[in-house]
């Protein structure tokens, strides 16, 4: 039996080591993040704090830590909160990585007494499908869903993940579309679809080496402005995927990002940016449409 219990301690350890380690952001540390490990002793020796939300941003792939760095300063700015952005290498699959996120939200649930509420699931390009994978399980688990994931430019292809973004996977999916038939795909995923400039190429872009990857990584760019005070992301209704411009949708005073789970206002919006920072047009470009 001590074999046996020896035993599943040396496999526990291993799992954890073959795990993505984590950068975690908090207000405490500032822009230099502590690298993690999804376990108890490991956050207890950070500046982890049970009390502010948890927010787990999912990259699109290895190596791709430097584009979320203004992402997570708005996030901060926003509300006191834990950020953990997972840092995967090249050995880990989109499953292992379900594996790991899934399991350090349901630690974070059973051993800090976090609930579910107070967590927020953010994926870009094939993160969000796994962002999707990961609130699905963490249901299955505890019986009850994630209230929030954003949904960054979502990839057109997923590799080997079975699982697709869906407005069923968490209580409110909101998706960012900035690159669709590019890296990112025009297809609804989410309770809230956002489609800025028609959802394909941003401005400025055109003019970047690869504009694909600009118009891409602008999703980042726009949901850190739309989490921020001065959010002008005004946008307009729309019927369908197939009616995406000024003319054909009806604008409204609805903010990108406004509402969250408790928004009435689901459906497709589309919405016109500046090329640069800062991105919003606000009312003054509505009220001479």
């Amino acid at each position: 039996m001590l074999f046996i219990e020896v035993l599943l301690g040396f496999l526990l350890l291993a799992a954890v080591d073959a795990a993505p380690e984590y950068l975690l952001y908090t207000r405490r540390n500032g822009s230099t993040p502590e690298r993690v490990k999804p376990e108890v002793e490991s956050l207890l020796r950070s500046s982890f704090y049970a009390l502010e939300p948890i927010v787990v941003y999912i990259p699109r792939t290895s190596g791709d830590s430097a584009v979320h760095v203004n992402l997570v300063a708005a996030l901060l700015d926003r509300e006191p909160c834990n950020v953990f952005a997972v840092h995967p290498d090249k050995e880990h699959s989109q499953s292992e990585i379900v594996d790991s996120v899934s399991g350090l939200l349901i630690m974070l649930h059973r051993q800090f007494d976090v609930p579910l509420k107070q967590k927020q699931m953010v994926g870009f390009g094939a993160g969000a499908h796994v962002a999707g994978a990961v609130a699905d399980l963490v249901r299955r688990q505890l019986g009850d869903p994630l209230p929030h994931i954003t949904a960054l430019d979502p990839a057109l292809v997923i590799d080997a993940l079975e699982h697709r973004l869906s407005a069923q996977d968490a209580v409110h999916v909101e998706v960012i579309h900035t690159n669709g038939q590019g890296l990112g795909t025009m297809a609804r995923l989410g309770d809230v679809d956002y489609y800025p400039n028609g959802g394909q190429q941003q401005p400025g872009c055109h003019e970047a080496a690869d504009p694909d990857s600009c118009s891409h990584e602008r999703a980042l760019e726009l949901a850190a402005e739309m989490w921020s005070p001065v959010n002008k992301l005004l946008c307009a209704k729309c019927m369908s995927e197939e009616q995406l411009d000024a003319r054909s949708c009806r604008w409204t005073l609805h903010r990108m990002g406004e509402g969250g789970a408790t928004s009435d206002a689901p459906g497709i919006y589309y919405l016109e940016t500046q090329s640069s920072a800062p991105f919003g047009k606000g009312a003054f470009h509505i009220s001479f449409l």
